[in-house]
């Protein structure tokens, strides 16, 4: 790592880590930069791409490079479950998909946000019903951008949409932000699930990015309370 490349870096993680750009905030262009650190413009790109690399920053085609919106840095509890990014990593044959309801909607603010959109972008509306072992496991709804992911339909849906992007659309799936909260069943999580009134679900809320850096999926998966590994890991402070 050369010196400039090494001091644009660390002076821009820095800046991103002291909240000088916050989530979601953009960063100066690649032009900018060579002006403020005179240098060129491939010195430049290799800093960001480190940026990119650690999951920092994401870049979004003809619009720049941006801050992600990482909620969980110092979290200390991690969530096991049937394997991570979902059942689309499933190896096991067990592991089945039912879809109740599949359309393209408009994003919501908070959806917009979260997948770095603008309001009222279009956006799959997926509804699926995981199954493992033949048993109703997960109610998953998940939002993911048409534009970045195009093609989507019943027959990916049915089998793997993580399969669909790496294979079909050769992007690389690279990470994931979670949150984790119990919740009250509702009536769907009665019907689809087999839930009585007074037992929980637990739900996994999920942003996971491409490794450009880029937001593809939005997703809350509803877990049925007794088909759900919770791991803590405590940490010395």
């Amino acid at each position: 790592m050369s010196a400039k490349y090494k001091k644009i870096y660390e002076e821009l993680k820095e800046a991103i880590n002291d909240g000088e750009y916050g989530p979601g905030a953009k960063l100066p262009d690649e032009l900018s930069l060579c002006q403020i650190y005179d240098c060129s413009r491939m010195t430049v790109k290799k800093a960001l791409d480190l940026l990119v690399q650690e999951g920092e920053i994401f870049r979004k085609q003809g619009q720049g490079s941006f801050v992600l919106n990482k909620q969980m840095v110092n979290d200390p509890y991690q969530i096991e479950e049937i394997p991570v990014g979902g059942f689309d990593r499933a190896r096991s044959h067990l592991a089945k998909s039912r879809i109740l309801e599949f359309k393209l909607s408009f994003a919501s603010s908070d959806v917009a946000q979260a997948l770095h959109l603008k309001e009222n972008d279009p956006v799959y509306d997926i509804l699926r019903l995981r199954l493992y072992d033949g048993e109703p496991t997960v109610i998953e709804h998940t939002f993911m951008p048409v534009n970045l992911i195009p093609g989507i339909n019943e027959d990916v849906l049915n089998h793997s949409i993580y399969h669909y992007i790496e294979h079909d659309l050769n992007l690389k799936i690279a990470s994931a932000q979670q949150t984790n909260r119990a919740d009250v069943s509702n009536d769907l999580d009665h019907e689809v699930l087999g839930l009585s009134d007074i037992e929980p679900v637990l739900v996994v809320e999920q942003i996971a990015y491409l490794d450009n850096g880029m937001p593809f999926e939005y997703s809350f998966c509803r877990h049925r309370y007794d088909k759900f590994k919770f791991t803590a890991f405590s940490l010395n402070r």
